[in-house]
């Protein structure tokens, strides 16, 4: 076999031997590129499921503690009713009595008037028998 022959297969081989090397590394970092992007992709999607997941979450427990907060408000609001309701039963019951007690102060005074009256005349007669007596024993 003559030389250049020789000489031209080896560069034949090495030549296909460069482009299979060529091919193998594109094909390989194409491959690590695509699996790269496909996890890539996975990561952003499961972080996004973590994400919605978390605001979710947050927003059940805002609305949790916003309920418990109303309802510890609404109950504070019926205790303050409650107790103005009983302290305005405490102040209509002492008006009623002072009522009661201003209207039998008041028939205590109506009824005194007619004695007054009866003892003022009394007291004049007592007072004319008495300058009578007076007059006579002088």
């Amino acid at each position: 076999m003559p030389l250049y022959l020789s000489i031209l297969v080896a560069a034949v081989c090495c030549v296909v031997t460069a482009l299979v090397t060529v091919y193998v590394r594109k094909t390989t970092i194409e491959k690590k590129v695509g699996n790269a992007e496909e996890k890539a992709r996975e990561i952003i999607d499961d972080a996004l499921k973590v994400a919605e997941r978390s605001k979710r979450e947050a927003l059940l427990e805002a609305k949790e503690e916003s309920l418990k907060t109303k309802n510890e408000l609404e109950k504070e609001t019926k205790e303050r009713r409650a107790e103005l309701q009983r302290y305005e039963r405490r102040v209509l019951s002492k008006e009623e009595a002072l009522d009661k007690k201003s209207e039998a102060l008041e028939r205590r005074e109506a009824s005194y008037a007619p004695k007054e009256e009866k003892l003022a005349k009394k007291a004049a007669e007592v007072d004319q028998l008495h300058s009578k007596r007076v007059q006579e024993m002088e």
